[in-house]
């Protein structure tokens, strides 16, 4: 009887265990709903819980601690965690270095819940998941006041006084969040919108426009040096200290690339694991829609060139001589086929000129191919409305350095931006959407006036006139496909008014979707120092991040696009075998290795930095002995659904199996038995 008891109020308890089970727990293997942001602490929490329901495959990397003693987690996800060596390639998933876009983080973390429930994307990959790479920076989403700030705690004198970090924000007004003063000033730049003096503009003095305002972020002058808020606390942007460009004197990007831990240790990471075969960032830009930029000027010198002796002597050069680019374009335009243009770039990329600073030729056609992919997969997902364009990579970005160091894919996706303002005016009558399909002569046709017209209102420099542009498409110099695809590049020009565009939407939005809480409404305020201002602005982070509220849906329809580039990635396979019977115990053995993934091996910016090894094929078998060729050949590089031939003369007392096996180091491996005895293969 006692026993019977005992049991019962055990069932008692575990009844009331579950029954008081918070309503966000989730079953195993369930994706929870994402409909709050987390903080660094709550994110960390996150990944510690993932880690440890799922031992068997994931395995928690503590990169670094901030400056403001936060962990740098990484979670990695696959069947080789308990390896230190990998056989398998891996994706670099990585978000939110700038620590201002919360969604990214919470795409990262997203992404590792997909992951760990679809087995079928991680049995032959490793994930290498790092959802909050600048936890100093994300963390100040959470606290007040709200101060739109990119940089870690790190201690730095930005205006080099004698003190460091005296000078930053404060909330006047006590709203909590740190917005704009303006002050009536002879000597100011700026003055209100006309039709919307909510919003700011820069005066035009070329139209007789005069300023009226000085803008300050809001706070006081702490040093009284005459300066506001012009040295507070921090530090070094994450998202801004990476190699590629690093830009030096800054008083965000650190002394040099890789100063800070959080980007040393990630660095440190990555070259240690060489199988890492695409990385993806979760940020401001998107380059699933927009690949990297080109059109940047090259940093080598381009007057004087030497060619290297061996190609000096097959194209014609003078090894001791210096060249202009020009000359050896113009020597080498004579070298190629009719119908193929000879670029400077070109040449650079030949050459190895200097720092590689734009995008090749070759992966823009895979990134402008996955674009259009990318484009219809929203439009299922029905995310395809009309936003803002997503922010321009910026120098020592991290994924800029991904593409142009690592010589990997590199895509990056910025989840959500604001929606455009619906314009009252008629459709401009050229678009360049439209320029993209049509002929060269419908082009010209257009004539100066509405060429001239089309190329202001897509923003295109002042410097670029139709009559340049009619010369340069009547030469066949440019094409009306590669203009369409400049212009789509080139920042929107303001409007008639002179409004910003982005700000334009934000206000648009802040009066349709945030109940007004995205823009906080000029007041005046009595100003220790200024005297008599106004306090205002937009509220930070209105512009960048979607409301909790959408996160769900905008997670659901785009992170999975990821798993969508893994099937495009380089996979290497044995296509087929051959062996031809030569008699006296000699055979010749072929083999065609082949790339079944869209994305060439490896990519042309890999093939120009030589960081990406080659594929080997290796031949064994007893008894063997290679006649021709080399037991362990290398295959520099194959295309995109292409194949590349392999062969060996070999020599063996008796017909035996042999065995070949060819291995990447990023792009998988295969291997497969050539059998001697059948004069074919198996």
């Amino acid at each position: 009887m006692k026993e019977k008891k005992a049991i019962s109020w055990i069932a008692v308890l575990l009844l009331l265990f579950f029954v008081n089970i918070p309503s966000t727990a989730q079953a195993p293997g369930k994706i929870p709903v994402f409909d709050t942001y987390h903080s660094p602490d709550a994110l960390n929490g996150a990944l510690n819980q993932l880690a440890g329901t799922h031992a068997g495959i994931t395995k928690l990397h503590r990169l670094a601690v901030s400056p403001g003693s936060r962990q740098v987690l990484m979670l990695e996800i696959g069947p080789e965690t308990a390896k230190v060596e990998k056989s398998l390639p891996a994706i670099l998933v990585a978000a939110n270095f700038e620590g201002r876009v919360p969604a990214a983080s919470e795409a990262a973390l997203y992404l590792a819940h997909l992951v760990l429930g679809k087995p079928e994307v991680r049995k032959d990959t490793t994930w290498y998941i790092l959802p909050m790479g600048n936890p100093d920076a994300s963390a100040r989403f959470f606290q007040k006041p709200l101060l739109w700030n990119g940089r870690n705690l790190r201690p730095h004198n930005d205006d080099m006084d004698d003190q460091t970090d005296e000078d930053g924000v404060e909330d006047l007004d006590g709203n909590g969040l740190i917005t704009l003063m303006r002050v009536k000033d002879p000597l100011g730049d700026w003055l209100p919108l006309p039709g919307e003096p909510r919003l700011m503009k820069e005066a035009d003095w070329s139209n007789g426009e005069k300023g009226i305002y000085k803008l300050y972020t809001e706070g006081l002058d702490n040093d009284n040096d005459g300066l506001y808020n012009e040295d507070g606390p921090g530090g070094v942007n994450i998202g801004l200290s990476f190699p590629h460009l690093f830009k030096f004197f800054t008083t965000d990007a650190g002394p040099w690339s890789g100063h800070q831990l959080e980007t040393f240790n990630l660095l440190e990471f990555v070259f240690a694991h060489p199988e890492i075969a695409m990385t993806f960032y979760f940020g401001e830009t998107n380059f699933c829609v927009q690949p990297p930029k080109a059109g940047r000027k090259e940093t080598a010198d381009f007057q004087k060139i030497k060619i290297p002796k061996d190609l000096a002597e097959r194209m014609g050069f003078d090894p001791d001589r210096n060249y202009t680019m020009d000359e050896i374009v113009e020597k080498a335009q004579q070298m190629v086929p009719p119908g193929i243009e000879v670029t400077p770039n070109m040449v650079a990329g030949f050459l190895g000129l200097g720092a590689a600073v734009n995008p090749l030729a070759p992966d823009l056609k895979f990134y402008n191919a996955l674009s259009e992919d990318f484009k219809e997969f929203l439009k299922k997902n029905k995310l395809d409305g009309k936003r803002q364009e997503p922010a321009a990579a910026k120098d020592g970005s991290f994924e800029l350095w991904a593409y142009y160091h690592l010589g990997v894919p590199s895509f990056s996706m910025d989840l959500w931006s604001l929606p455009l303002v619906k314009e009252d005016k008629k459709e401009a009558s050229l678009t360049p959407e439209k320029l993209e399909s049509m002929s060269k002569e419908d082009f010209l046709a257009l004539g100066e006036e509405k060429i001239g017209a089309f190329l202001k209102s897509s923003g295109a420099p002042d410097h670029i006139k139709a009559k340049m542009v009619i010369e340069m498409v009547k030469a066949g110099n440019m094409t009306t496909k590669k203009m369409a695809e400049m212009l789509k590049q080139m920042p929107k020009p303001k409007s008639k008014e002179g409004a910003d565009p982005k700000e334009k939407a934000l206000l648009t939005f802040n009066d349709s979707e945030l109940e007004g809480k995205g823009f906080v409404d000029w007041k005046p305020f009595k100003h220790p120092t200024l005297g008599e201002v106004e306090i205002g602005g937009i509220v930070p982070y209105a512009d960048t991040t979607p409301p909790a509220s959408k996160l769900d849906e905008l997670l659901k329809g785009q992170v999975p696009w990821i798993f969508q580039l893994l099937t495009k990635l380089p996979r290497i396979k044995i296509e087929k075998t051959n062996v031809q019977v030569l008699g006296s115990g000699l055979y010749r053995v072929k083999a065609w290795v082949g790339n079944s993934g869209l994305i060439p091996y490896p990519t042309a910016m890999g093939r120009r930095n030589n960081r990406i090894g080659p594929v080997t094929a290796v031949l064994s078998g007893s008894g063997l002995k290679i006649v021709e060729g080399k037991k362990r050949s290398l295959i520099k590089s194959i295309g995109g659904h292409s194949v590349q031939m392999v062969e060996w003369l070999v020599q063996v007392d008796q017909p035996v199996t042999l065995q070949l096996k060819v291995h990447s180091t990023t792009a998988w491996s295969d291997s497969a038995s050539v059998d001697l005895r059948a004069g074919g293969a198996e």
